[in-house]
This record gives structure tokens, sequence and C-alpha cells, in this order.
């Protein structure tokens, strides 16, 4: 992930809060997971360069979530940024973050806050029974019984999302190109 990745997805994570005033971190992933969705069957290409996971309680986005769970493998910069800009609750509250800074909107496209306005629309309210539900997709099922780590696809993730044929070609050629430049 380059500097710029993570400098975006800690935007993305603050314009969560400040539309919210305030989230749980489950919320937070979701809504970033059904935005990055939406974003890649409306455009063809992933919203935020974070790996989504397969995890009992739905997809995650990984190095995210091992910066905010302050795992001793996460990105040191990506979570020096996060705690620079976001509030982490104490106690019983631990998993509620807060912004503690409005979102610098450079880093986020007119599709990007369109995709991210939908989600929190569609999900910030939802009960955590009925996210679970909603977010355990073909591809999520797919990763979550593979062996080894549970990495959800590009191309299932977009299928999920409800891309049409044509921008799954697309998004096929594209990571066939990435992946011969690589």
């Amino acid at each position: 992930m380059t500097q710029f990745d993570k400098q975006k997805l800690t935007e993305v994570i603050l314009y969560i809060l400040n539309k919210t005033k305030g989230l749980d971190y489950y919320h937070v992933f979701k809504i970033i997971y059904f935005a990055n969705i939406a974003h890649l069957a409306k455009y063809g290409f992933s919203m935020v360069s974070d790996e989504f996971c397969a995890l009992p309680d739905g997809p995650v986005p990984s190095i995210l979530y091992n910066c905010i769970k302050d795992d001793v493998h996460c990105d040191k910069e990506l979570k020096n940024m996060l705690d620079e800009t976001v509030a982490k609750g104490t106690d019983d509250a631990y998993y509620m973050l807060e912004a503690k800074r409005d979102a610098d909107l450079d880093y986020l496209s007119k599709a990007d806050i369109e995709a991210l306005d939908q989600s929190i629309e569609e999900n910030r309210n939802l009960p955590y029974g009925e996210l679970r539900a909603k977010s355990h997709g073909e591809e999520w099922s797919r990763a979550y019984n593979q062996q080894g780590r549970k990495v959800m696809d590009i191309v299932g993730m977009a299928k999920d999302g409800m891309a049409s044929e044509d921008m799954i070609e697309y998004i096929k050629e594209n990571l066939a190109v990435e992946a011969a430049l690589a």
C-alpha cells in the first residue's frame, strides 16, 4: 500500500466518521466494504487499496483491521496516521471511533463520495445481525471456506456488487495487465 493509499484510506474513515458523528469499527468496516463493491461494480476499480478478508462476522479491510485492533504486525505508518486522526473509545466502548478532524476531500473523488454516501445511508443504522447477514455474499462464502488466508477476490466482490458482465470482463482485463506489469 502506497503512502497515498494509506492517506486515502484514512480520509475515507474520517469521511464516514464525520458523516455519522462517530461509529463502531464493525459498521465502519462494512460501510467501506459496501462502498468499495459498489464503486468496483460501477467503475471497474476499487475505491480503497486494502485487501478484504472473509472473517466469521463478514468482510474486513485487512490492513485497516490490523491497525484498528492494534495487531503487532500492523502497518506502522497507517497506524500512526490513524492514531493522529481517529479517537478510539475506552473501556466498555473500545470499539467506538470518532474523527479528530474533518476529512481532506482532496483525497476523495466524486465517485468515492457517492459510493460512501450511499453505503452510509444504507448501513449505518442496520443492527449487527442484519449487517452481518447482508455482508455474507457469495464471494465472502467462497473466501471463508478456502484453506489458508481468506482473501476475497476482486472479481467475486464485483459480482456481489452486481457488476455487469462487460464490467466483469473489463476488471479481468485490468487485473491481467496489472499482473503482467508487476
